[in-house]
């Protein structure tokens, strides 16, 4: 194998590929990058069994081949060098050759035919998504994903596809993040699968990355996005998926329009003062006003009250100061709607510019 290709373009898969690429395990070539030279261009592929991403990457290949080299000291090396054109060849005893002007690099290799191969697929069965709306409904769901790696089916966000309607879910437990967004989606059968965490990190990623259209299919256990010359294949994490519209409520005695920056600015204040385990801040909603108020022990107490638009019965909530912070930070517009019924019943927040997002806060024992 030998070929030549820019610096940049090159340390720009290998950047991608850190992300993938598993360090430590039982197979020591997942810390390997495939590296697949044709007279077509170069592909790089990264995988840790759970997430693997290929991307094809412009080059020119004297002699095709395929190799597998360490990720991490092949990105070492490439950050440090200048712009300019590398000679990439991998000689008869095994070792990988880089030559970048007067500085020159042999790595050892491990063989292609040991590396995990790339899922094949059927490109006909392809689904478009709009990648804006990937990211947004990523950016307005992924934060109440569950780090409690004992519930498996709760470290990943959930996601819908039907022939008009695309849905993202996520929850711990303690709280709920909803988005659905209106398309014409061209699926027969609706696709669901919940994503890992991380995977969803690197579907943000992919999503953002360019202007092409994002398309994706389920196949089996995988699942698999692809954009411009990039493809992102993720094992699905097995099991049901809570039943989420079961839990988000549908009446509501009381509701209160609050204005969304001065209300995580008070917040912020008052859980500088709250409990460090619980982070629990009280919430008392009465005559257009909302009290805040902690109480950190030995530490002090903190009291703040901000104006809103709020005229039903006094109820006093309490609720994780952090878990609100994460739904205010989540929201688009101006103000963010609570809908309560009392002291012990999930609040559900809304945008009132976005009618497709829901969030759901389940309340402490004050």
């Amino acid at each position: 194998m030998e070929f030549t290709i820019e610096r940049d373009e090159f340390y720009r898969g290998l950047q991608r590929a850190q992300g993938v690429v598993s360090s430590k395990g039982a197979m020591p070539i997942l810390a390997n990058v495939l590296i697949n030279a044709t007279l077509d261009g170069i592909t790089l592929f990264a995988t840790n069994l759970d997430i693997g991403l290929k991307g094809s990457y412009r080059g020119t290949v004297a002699t095709a081949g395929s190799t597998t080299v360490q990720a991490k000291k092949l990105h070492d090396i490439l950050r440090e060098l200048p712009s300019g054109e590398i000679q990439v060849k991998e000689d008869d005893d095994g070792r990988l050759r880089i030559i970048a002007g007067k500085s020159k690099f042999n790595l050892a290799t491990i063989g292609a035919d040991e590396y995990p191969s790339f899922p094949a697929y059927d490109e006909s069965h392809l689904v478009t998504l709009e990648a804006e709306m990937v990211t947004e409904m990523i950016r307005k769901t992924s934060y109440a994903i569950s780090q409690d790696e004992t519930r498996l089916t709760l470290n990943g966000a959930y996601l819908e596809v039907g022939p008009d309607k695309a849905r993202m879910v996520a929850t711990d437990g303690h709280r709920l993040a909803f988005i659905e967004r209106d398309g014409a989606f061209k699926v027969d059968e609706p696709i669901k699968a919940i994503i890992a965490r991380k995977a969803i990190s690197e579907l943000s990623k992919l999503a953002g990355e360019s202007e092409e259209p994002l398309q994706f299919l389920q196949q089996d256990s995988h699942i698999m996005f692809r954009k411009g010359a990039m493809t992102l294949v993720v094992r699905l994490i097995e099991g049901a998926f809570p039943n989420y519209e079961q839990v988000i409520p549908k009446n509501h005695q009381k509701e209160a329009t609050i204005p969304k920056d001065v209300f995580l600015h008070a917040l912020r204040r008052v859980a500088t003062l709250a409990d460090e385990k619980s982070h629990m801040v009280r919430l008392s909603f009465a005559d257009n006003t909302l009290g805040l108020a902690s109480e950190g022990g030995d530490i002090g107490e903190a009291k703040d009250e901000i104006d809103i638009a709020y005229d039903g019965d006094e109820v006093i909530i309490g609720l994780n100061a952090e878990y609100v912070i994460d739904v205010l930070g989540a929201m688009d517009g101006d103000d963010v709607v609570f809908k309560m019924s009392d002291s012990l019943s999930p609040v559900l927040a809304v945008s009132p510019v976005d009618e497709g997002q829901k969030c759901i806060v389940m309340p402490m024992r004050l």
